[in-house]
């Protein structure tokens, strides 16, 4: 079977009492921390600046339709649990300014001393020469958080009942400690509010959706469905042997590039010892007749009855070649067709080796980038990861890596970057999500 079901975070029992508000549970191993590195501290200047200082988030922050002088206001990339991000000062007529933001989308929250009142806002900053304007925006009363975690996720196990750990805010600035099972927190926002729940003792995670209204105390939330469990699809073990991922022949039209495994470098020169710029890639990969590929080579016995994908890569040693690059990457579907990669929760893989990469997504029908660094220029989202000599399981959040759903929407490929020497070894690549094999019915 291709399929089958996994469900990271056990005995829920999930009840719901309100038809108000929604849950939702998901425990993605990798805790997708910032992804904007964003960090200065402006004060505001009335206004828009004009356009030689480039882009500017202005909103005029009210009390009761009167003006809220001194009001804090910070702008945090929307995915990110950190808390970091631009901060601001609002002025005496309440006009706040944020200037030169990155492109990204983001939350604005404003909030004004001790007094129990503030607001959220969603930002989505397109360019970096292009104004947004927020208009007027009226503080309300603040939102309470707290109680028992069972009240919140339903599970009456012992370990979760006397947990410790913390509560964090996607796109916001707010968190608290867990102790015993139990936390408190004031002065949130009212509106939708994604909770993740973060144990100490696991690396497990639980998020919780909220809608809540200014003024509310929110101290249970029993939805009376679970969540779906997730489908887990296994997209390549590498037991075959071949260069196409397990579902190729049924999905894409293998005989002509479709779901390909391949190991590109740049610059594409491998194996020939006489030229400096040459990568040393072990064991030798080169093309087998009749439309063979030299991927086969790296598809190696794992030392347990099975396969896996294991090579050594070593970099040019010359100066020539600094930004070198070299990437292991899978097709999607087609070759330079994308797909919707929506129905992903999470990507999965098995991986431990030596060295430093990149996990990469890329849409490679944007033909607009330049096309060098090995195919990574088209990159839409990566995270960074460490290999370890042992081997370890990766879950990295697909809104962790490309925190724009619509951008979710055209991917053409995934693989591995590497700029320095490393050693790998691969195996067990899964999506998990809900009706998965829809990716495939959505080429472009």
């Amino acid at each position: 079977m291709i399929f089958k079901k996994k469900l990271y975070i056990k005995g829920m029992d999930l009840k719901q009492n309100n038809n108000r508000r929604m849950i939702s549970l998901i425990a993605p191993l990798a805790i997708g921390f910032s992804l904007c590195a964003c960090g200065s501290d402006n004060v505001a200047g009335g206004g828009p600046s004009g356009t030689e200082a480039g882009n500017a988030i202005t909103a005029q922050i009210l009390i009761a339709n009167a003006p809220a002088a001194n009001a804090r206001v910070k702008l945090v990339e929307h995915n990110s649990l950190d808390g970091q991000g631009y901060t601001a000062t609002a002025d005496s007529n309440g006009f706040v300014s944020i200037e030169h933001v990155a492109v990204g989308n983001y939350t604005m929250e404003a909030t004004l001393d001790e007094s129990a009142l503030a607001l959220q806002l969603p930002v989505d900053v397109k360019d970096t020469v292009s104004d947004v304007e927020l208009g007027q925006q009226n503080l309300q009363k603040s939102v309470f958080i707290g109680g028992s975690i069972t009240d919140f996720i339903g599970n009456t196990d012992e370990s979760i009942k006397n947990m410790n750990g913390f509560v964090k805010f996607r796109g916001l600035d707010h968190s608290a400690a867990i102790t015993n099972g139990k936390f408190e927190i004031f002065g949130l926002p009212a509106g939708h509010l994604n909770m993740v729940i973060i144990p100490a003792e696991t690396a497990d995670t639980v998020k919780v959706t909220v809608e809540t209204d200014a003024g509310d105390s929110v101290t249970t939330l029993k939805p009376n469905t679970p969540e779906p469990e997730k489908e887990t699809l296994l997209i390549d073990d590498f037991e075959d042997g071949d260069f196409y991922h397990r579902l190729a022949p049924e999905y894409t039209n293998f005989m002509f590039g479709g779901g390909q495994w391949a190991i590109n470098t740049d610059p594409a020169i491998v194996n020939i010892d006489t030229l400096p710029g040459s990568f040393k890639i072990t064991p030798v990969a080169t093309y087998t007749p009749f439309g063979g590929s030299p991927f086969t080579a790296v598809i190696q016995d794992d030392g347990n009855g099975g396969k896996e994908v294991h090579f050594t890569i070593e970099f040019p040693d010359t100066s020539a070649y600094k930004q070198a690059s070299a990437i292991v990457k899978v097709d999607i579907g087609n070759s330079g067709v994308s797909y919707d990669l929506t129905p992903i929760d999470t990507i999965a893989f098995e991986a431990w080796g030596q060295g430093t990469a990149d996990f990469v997504i890329i849409d490679a029908t944007l033909k607009d980038v330049d096309a060098s660094l090995g195919g990574a220029a088209f990159t839409i989202g990566k995270t960074s990861m460490e290999l370890t000599q042992e081997k370890k399981k990766y879950k990295f959040a697909l809104a962790d890596i490309v925190p724009n759903e619509e951008t979710r929407k055209s991917a053409t490929t995934m693989g591995l970057v590497f700029h320095s020497d490393a050693e790998l070894h691969f195996d067990n690549l899964e999506f998990i999500g809900n009706d998965l094999l829809n990716i495939w019915k959505s080429n472009k």
